[in-house]
């Protein structure tokens, strides 16, 4: 089932691509959720770029959208890490995610979950890049086998924050989500209208 999805997606992918020359965009504007107290967040990944959500590291290798003749879609290669309990990392995600259709191709993971809203371009915290060598190591990692049962406990996403942006709009998670530190900065939203409410 799993490969049947890859597949799809590449196809479709391909498909845009045989169309029209996508346009390259220099950050990936994404959702990920908490599964657990069912919380979800806006982040902004930059291409060739990483950024933590809760024990995910998310990576994004490329973003492409369709010109404005085109049916509106998004394209983004992604490499998503999970560090567990055990003190090791794997890759859990790798792969063309589609905003257009986000279950093509998703994340399977039994906490979080994260998916592709659209490709933007935004001013790009240097940061936040990784070396040729940074993105070659987090290539290297061994794949999660999730039928089998890899060390995951609510508890040690206490100790990691999504990601912290210095900006005085910040938002912080009420009691309900104290397992997971969230900080987000509204400047990184390109239409917030585009997110759901999230608290009750």
């Amino acid at each position: 089932m799993k490969i049947n999805k890859l597949l799809i997606g590449g196809l479709l992918v391909w498909s845009s691509l045989a169309q029209a020359e996508n346009i390259t965009k220099n950050t990936a504007q994404m959702q990920a959720m908490d599964k657990i107290t069912g919380r979800v967040s806006m982040i902004n990944v930059p291409v060739g770029g990483m950024v933590k959500f809760g024990t995910f590291s998310i990576v994004v290798r490329d973003c492409q959208t369709r010109p404005a003749e085109e049916a509106p879609d998004n394209f983004a290669f992604v490499d998503i890490s999970d560090n567990t309990l055990d003190g090791k990392e794997y890759n859990v995600f790798k792969g063309w995610m589609i905003s257009s259709s986000p279950a093509t191709n998703a994340v399977e993971h039994p906490i979080y979950d994260a998916w592709l809203i659209k490709c933007i371009d935004k001013k790009v915290d240097k940061s936040l890049l990784l070396s040729e060598a940074e993105l070659a190591k987090h290539d290297s990692l061994p794949k999660s086998d999730l039928n089998e049962k890899t060390p995951h406990n609510k508890e040690n996403t206490k100790q990691i924050n999504v990601m912290e942006y210095e900006n005085e709009n910040t938002e912080m998670g009420d009691s309900a989500s104290q397992n997971m530190v969230f900080e987000m900065d509204e400047e990184n939203i390109e239409n917030p209208e585009d997110i759901s409410e999230t608290n009750d």
